[in-house]
């Protein structure tokens, strides 16, 4: 008896091999058409760097210069208030390699309102200034834009481009109190005519009788 077996073909998904590694391109405006420097891990060789260069962009190397970078020495912060040992970050890898082919780099583009660059430039401006707001020496320190915008104030006071008004009537308030008609902004006798007109109805008010009456 002879069996059969239907043979299934299997849908295997296609593995896609990513490397574990990040290679950046850096500018160089200084070097030769056909010199490209990148900063490579540092574990990564010439060998690596040839191969790699071959068979993602096709490019034929003719020499390579490899050198490491060492960074400068910092201290490590323990907390806000202390400081913590010195110490040395992770040194880098630089290489430079010698194309058989010129490399031109792309010029920057004039126009950079599509990436919203002066907005990221402004919210990093406004992120420093709160963090350096909260500190405890931020109390001593003058805000700069009260103090601009004093300094606007003063220029159009002396240039005639504003009048000074005191504070209830920049609001909008009126107080038509006799104590305060001296502190108005008008003229002397519009000032004692209110005050005379005020004087008078207060004296008719207390004239007049009462309305209520006790049981």
């Amino acid at each position: 008896m002879v069996r059969v077996l239907s043979r299934k073909k299997y849908m295997r998904p296609k593995n896609v091999f990513l490397p574990e590694f990040v290679i950046a391109l850096i500018h160089t405006p200084f070097l030769p058409p056909r010199y490209a420097s990148f900063y490579v891990p540092l574990e990564f060789n010439k060998l690596d760097m040839r191969d790699y260069m071959k068979k993602l962009y096709n490019v034929d190397i003719l020499r390579i210069r490899s050198y490491v970078e060492q960074q400068k020495v910092t201290r490590q912060l323990r907390d806000r208030m202390g400081q913590g040992p010195l110490r040395r970050p992770k040194s880098k890898k630089k290489m430079t390699i010698e194309m058989f082919e010129p490399f031109v780099w792309p010029q920057l583009p004039q126009d950079q309102s599509a990436w919203e660059k002066e907005q990221f430039y402004n919210q990093q401006r406004y992120s420093t200034d709160i963090q350096e707001s909260k500190q405890p020496a931020a109390s001593a320190k003058p805000v700069k834009n009260e103090r601009e915008s004093f300094e606007q104030q003063a220029k159009d006071l002396l240039e005639g481009k504003t009048t000074w008004k005191p504070t209830w009537q920049a609001l909008g308030l009126r107080y038509d109190r006799p104590s305060l008609a001296k502190f108005s902004v008008t003229q002397p006798k519009e000032a004692e005519k209110q005050t005379e007109s005020i004087e008078s109805s207060d004296s008719t008010d207390s004239g007049k009788p009462s309305s209520s009456t006790d049981p």
